[in-house]
């Protein structure tokens, strides 16, 4: 049997190998001219530099496992435990610990961090006598904090973390589909912070863990893997349909007229671009995935400076940005100082720029380098200018989940073609454990469909 895999992004890897594992015949088509989509590592100052996601989540297991499956368990390393900021009123302002999606744990770390005015913590302080309910039905996490918490936890708090992860603003990011366990515990009735800390699991470990080496090792081992299995991967081959053949199966046709039948096809593309792919044989399925397209854009800027211009720095991690301060910069992360395997001379700075409604500036990759380190240069008290940079872009990379995604969603997929499903950071999570379980699923449900077995795990295929 065989199947394609339209896609060479970490969902489209990991879907392929999941196929491949179960001795199923693999063709993937990517239309750039490498793998990874948003996962990149480069050569930076003398350092393995990730400047597409640069982190892995623990709390969702699925890519530490395929780490380990892999043969790279080993090379997973966890960040310096130190506290981050927040950029607020003029000046950088301590996250107090123990944060829940941006919400606040307690009253006295966010008390003595000054992020809030008095009033605004008069305000948040209503949350904890006014009973609650879950709305009915989705709603906007904006519309959510707003109420319970004010505007205040909403633009210094929530938004910079929960939506600077999403590149999109709060008010109208979906809560159904990226904070449940809000919805959750208003209906415990009482109170958002209350029932998200009763509902809180005390986990053992780090919460994030990166590669030594850089997440693209993580690619290469999938893609090696793939190649030691005889799977066929196409880089630079758009495909620009995939249709039902009479025959059974399906028909996927590339940009320059070619046409390769196989037994079921896995779509790992961005929404739109899948929608176009579709348009042709489930109109109905591109026309609800053309409303999901909607993704915001970012460029990452790193800064390599001479480790005396940043002896200002405070003790940390990074930065975000409060919403309304202001600015390119949205997130800086003070890359030498929360990985210990980046320490040394030079030192490196991360910055992060745009997001849903406000792409980066069109200007030169210099210029912008330099409008974000007269930025960095002010808020940081930097001493000296940076001696290498480098600026990546990522066009239209961040979906947006609208109130009401995950309802078209569902609709999406009752209306797909028999023999073809979908994956990817569009539809049910975003970042790369969310896409490795994502490509997964959708692999393991074409297994099923073909009535073949589980696949075997990885680590058993290895040479």
């Amino acid at each position: 049997m065989s199947v394609v895999v339209v896609g060479g992004g970490i969902t489209g890897l990991a879907a392929a190998a999941c196929v491949a594992a179960a001795g199923v015949e693999v063709t993937l088509f990517e239309c750039s001219d490498r793998l990874g989509g948003s996962v990149r590592t480069i050569p930076f100052a003398g350092r393995a530099l990730d400047v597409g996601a640069e982190m892995v989540i623990t709390g969702q297991p699925a890519a530490v496992d395929l780490c380990a499956q892999l043969g790279l368990g080993d090379d997973l390393v966890t960040p310096v435990a130190a506290p981050a900021h927040v950029w607020v009123r003029g000046r950088l302002r301590p996250l107090p610990p123990g944060l829940m999606g941006g919400l606040p744990a307690g009253v006295g770390d966010l008390l003595r961090s000054r992020i809030l005015t008095p009033t605004g913590l008069l305000r948040a302080g209503v949350d904890l006598v006014a009973p609650s309910h879950a709305p009915e039905g989705d709603v906007a996490i904006g519309a959510i904090v707003r109420g319970r918490l004010g505007s205040q936890v909403l633009d210094r708090l929530v938004d910079p973390m929960l939506g600077g992860i999403h590149g999109g603003g709060c008010d109208d990011l979906s809560a159904q589909a990226l904070m449940p366990q809000a919805i959750s515990a208003l209906g415990g009735g009482r109170g958002l912070v209350r029932g998200l800390r009763a509902a809180a699991r005390s986990g053992s470990g780090p919460a994030f863990v990166t590669l030594r080496h850089g997440l693209g090792t993580l690619i290469g081992a999938l893609a090696q893997t793939l190649l030691d299995g005889g799977a066929d991967l196409r880089l630079g081959v758009a495909a620009t349909a995939v249709c039902p053949a009479a025959g059974g199966g399906v028909t996927v046709v590339t940009a320059d007229g070619a046409q390769l039948h196989a037994d079921a096809c896995i779509v790992a593309t961005p929404a739109r671009a899948a929608a176009a792919i579709l348009e042709r044989s489930a109109p109905v399925a591109a026309a609800e995935l053309g409303r999901l397209g909607s993704a915001a854009s970012a460029a990452v800027v790193a800064l390599a400076y001479p480790a005396a211009a940043l002896a200002d720095l405070p003790a940390g991690t990074g930065f975000l940005t409060a919403t309304g301060e202001g600015g390119l910069v949205r997130a800086c992360t003070w890359t030498s100082a929360k990985w210990r395997h980046l320490a040394g001379e030079p030192a490196l700075l991360k910055a992060f720029v745009g997001r849903a409604g406000e792409p980066p500036p069109a200007v030169g990759d210099g210029e912008l380098a330099e409008l974000v380190h007269a930025e960095l240069a002010h808020a940081l008290r930097l001493r000296g200018r940076p001696i290498e940079t480098h600026v990546e872009h990522f066009a239209a990379a961040l979906p947006q989940y609208a109130v009401g995604h995950l309802a078209r969603v569902a609709r999406v997929e009752n209306t797909l073609p028999e023999g073809v499903e979908l994956a990817g950071a569009a539809y049910r999570g975003v970042g790369i454990p969310a896409c490795v379980r994502s490509g997964q699923a959708a692999a393991q449900r074409l297994l099923e469909r073909l009535g073949l077995p589980a696949p075997v795990p990885i680590s058993r295929r290895l040479p």
